[in-house]
């Protein structure tokens, strides 16, 4: 309504100028603007958007004027350009690639004085910048918001004396209805921005509530924050127990560009943030003599780029910083993303405390662990290490068990740890100081097995030349381990039932009976119970051994344990082979959490025994994986929910050019953070030549940095 009482004024106005004597023509062409007018009226009362009605209206300039071309142009606050909001007649390319500048030409002169310009002859003027040669005047007025010139309307045409002071006052007019649209776009942009927000940082309390690792969490978050404030990459940096600042985990970061971020207290604007405990905002890095760039990132020179460095507090003390790197677009933008990261660092500070927690509690579990192994003199290896409730509640009742003589079943699949329980059960109680014997029931055929485990006296078969002690006999007072229970021989299940049940051992070929104190544990990757059924296991052996029933998970049921356990590894390996304690990459670490672990804890072991080995550096090479555990390079980004996001947001009719072209902007993309911008590496890696590279990185706008 407001444009209506608006424009009706404006079209009185120039009704009055209709009292002059004006020939029949210049009448039609009065009434023509009328009518022009009066359509631009009618078509605001329809909801259209603001880009329809804004190349309506430069239309509309155009045929009222009688022009040969037109725009409406918006200054950039930080190039001070003038970029195209909407363009008729005119080559864009051109006019991309002139960029007049604020003072530059009659626009940039109108964008400079906030004044009309009413140009019949261009030759008469200097600064005039001739765009196409045929055009020989400009009319062009000043796009003003609360006393600040916006942007430029302007048009041009190819005759001399083209306009007159009533175009200019109807361009002014129209000028004004520009001006309202653009607020209008502005304030739904700044609304849409808040709901953003809100949205955003809804999705970060969720991302923040999850049972994952700190550095997953910063990867979500940074993910979302990149599809809300698109920024170039990200940092967490936290305070080692050494009081250095080291990079922990990087967003759009190369490995060797993570590994360079370490820094000293009050050192650059990082070691400034922690030491001052304020955030630094830094406008354009370029410009900033403080900005060390210790990581060596290659940016473009064309560009601004802003950095924000911002505490995280934990304890009254800054734990660490939260750091980001985006193109600057304005103050107003500056100040928001500020805001916005402040609220965002001060929501980590839970997940800080909890991974300094952990933290905490794996070195001190690591150092229980090694002062348990010597304290009770068995070898490293023999000890069950993770954090997991499941862990926790079979190792509780396990050393609840460990000082009585209860018979016990651990089941659980090859490599998870079976007999390292049976030790841990063994070596906790009150049998820790007498024998502890293991017997694999499998790999012994039966014949043998019941000599290995009952004994025989001499004559008792052939080659029996002398007596020989069993190892229930030679376990008295201690603890036999049987694993692989379910293999037994269905004759010897019968013997092994007696012992249980009388205490008593009764060697091959012998006439008496020994007495025998020994506590029987036994294991098997077997169901049990299916082989009682299936009359191939005694039903009454597994009752008498299935007394305590301990079952472990696979290790990815547990695969929170992995992290602890590849540190122990490593401190067991690098001891064995006189190396120094290696970092964990993050996609070393990724990777191994992916893998399904078929092999459970003993295939763990051994790939990261492998790769100290392998690893020529203090660092765990990547490469030293299997193929069957790393079948492709680590990614910092998913295909699939990429794909699934797209579609969720295109249109049908554009989904196949729009998401091949986002696939190529995200892996080029990837390509060239990888090789820290090198982009020769990136073509080489990616298989496409370099000048291909080049020409993609300029057609899909990918930002140089």
């Amino acid at each position: 309504m407001f444009f209506a009482y608006y424009l009706c004024n404006k079209l009185d106005k120039l009704n009055n100028l209709g009292i002059m004597v004006v020939s029949k023509d210049k009448m039609k062409y009065k009434d023509k603007k009328l009518e022009a007018l009066h359509n631009i009226l009618t078509s605001l009362n329809h909801s259209e958007t603001s880009e329809v009605m804004l190349n309506y209206l430069i239309d509309s300039c155009i045929e009222i004027t009688k022009a040969t071309s037109g725009s409406i142009m918006l200054i950039d606050p930080v190039s001070c350009v003038l970029d195209i909001k909407v363009i008729r007649g005119l080559n864009k390319g051109i006019i991309t690639k002139v960029k007049l500048k604020v003072g530059e030409g009659v626009t940039g002169r109108v964008a400079e004085t906030g004044k009309p310009l009413l140009i019949n002859n261009v030759d008469s003027v200097d600064f005039y910048v001739r765009i196409r040669e045929d055009l020989r005047s400009e009319l062009a007025v000043p796009l003003i918001v609360s006393n600040r010139v916006i942007g430029v309307l302007s048009v041009d045409c190819n005759r001399q004396e083209a306009f007159t002071e009533e175009d200019l006052t109807l361009l002014q007019l129209i000028g004004n209805i520009v001006v309202q649209i653009l607020n209008k776009e502005n304030i739904i942009n700044t609304l849409k921005n808040k709901i953003e927000f809100q949205k955003l940082l809804i999705q970060i309390a969720g991302i923040l509530d999850q049972p994952i690792r700190l550095e997953q969490a910063f990867q979500k978050i940074m993910d979302r924050l990149s599809r809300t404030i698109s920024l170039q990459r990200g940092m967490l940096i936290l305070l080692t127990a050494e009081n250095k600042l080291r990079v922990f985990q990087g967003y759009r970061l190369s490995e060797e560009a993570v590994k360079r971020g370490i820094y000293e207290i009050g050192e650059g604007i990082t070691g400034k943030t922690v030491k001052t405990g304020e955030p630094i905002i830094i406008r354009n890095i370029s410009e900033n003599r403080e900005f060390l760039n210790k990581m060596k990132i290659k940016r473009s020179k064309t560009e601004i780029f802003s950095f924000y460095s911002i505490p995280i507090r934990h304890r009254n003390k800054v734990a660490g910083v939260l750091a980001i790197e985006k193109q600057f677009l304005d103050d107003e933008d500056l100040n928001h993303t500020k805001d916005t990261l402040i609220l965002i660092a001060a929501m980590i500070t839970q997940k800080i405390e909890s991974y300094e927690r952990t933290e905490k509690e794996k070195q001190e579990l690591i150092s229980r662990n090694r002062e348990l192994s010597e304290r009770l003199g068995f070898s490293k290896g023999n000890i069950l290490i993770g954090r997991s409730e499941i862990l926790r509640k079979i190792l509780e009742t396990a050393d609840l068990i460990a000082d009585t003589d209860a018979t016990v079943l651990i089941t659980g699949s090859t490599g998870t740890g079976k007999e390292v329980l049976a030790r841990r059960i063994h070596y906790s109680g009150s049998r820790a100081t007498k024998p502890f014997i293991s017997i694999n029931c499998a790999a012994i055929p039966a014949a043998l097995l019941e000599s290995e485990l009952f004994g025989y006296k001499k004559g008792a078969f052939t080659n029996a030349v002398s007596d020989k002690k069993g190892k229930f006999i030679l376990a008295h007072t201690g603890t036999v381990f049987l694993d692989e229970i379910g293999d037994l021989d269905f004759n010897l299940q019968a013997k092994l039932l007696r012992v249980i049940q009388e205490k008593t051992v009764e060697p091959l070929g012998g006439e008496f009976s020994h007495k025998v104190d020994i506590r029987i544990i036994t294991a098997t990757n077997k169901n049990l119970e299916l082989l009682v059924k299936e009359n191939k296991f005694r039903e009454d052996l597994f009752y008498r051994i299935n007394l305590i029933n301990l079952h472990l998970p696979n290790l990815n049921e547990r695969k929170e344990d992995i992290p602890l356990l590849v540190n122990y590894f490593l401190e067991k390996y690098t001891r064995k082979y006189a190396k120094p304690m290696p970092e964990i990459p993050p996609p070393f670490l990724e990777t191994l959490m992916e893998y399904s672990w078929p092999g459970n804890i003993r295939e763990l072991e051994n790939v990261i025994e492998r790769s100290v080995i392998l690893s020529a550096e203090a660092v765990l090479d990547y490469r030293t994986l299997s193929d069957k555990i790393a079948k492709s390079e680590p990614r910092e980004f998913s295909l699939d929910s990429l794909v699934q996001d797209e579609i969720l947001k295109l249109g049908g009719g554009e989904i196949y050019p729009r998401l091949i072209s986002h696939i190529e902007k995200v892996l080029i993309d990837y390509a060239l953070i990888k090789f820290d911008q090198n982009q020769s590496d990136a073509a080489d890696w990616l298989g496409i030549h370099r000048n291909t590279l080049r020409n993609k990185i300029q057609s899909l706008g990918i930002t140089e940095s």
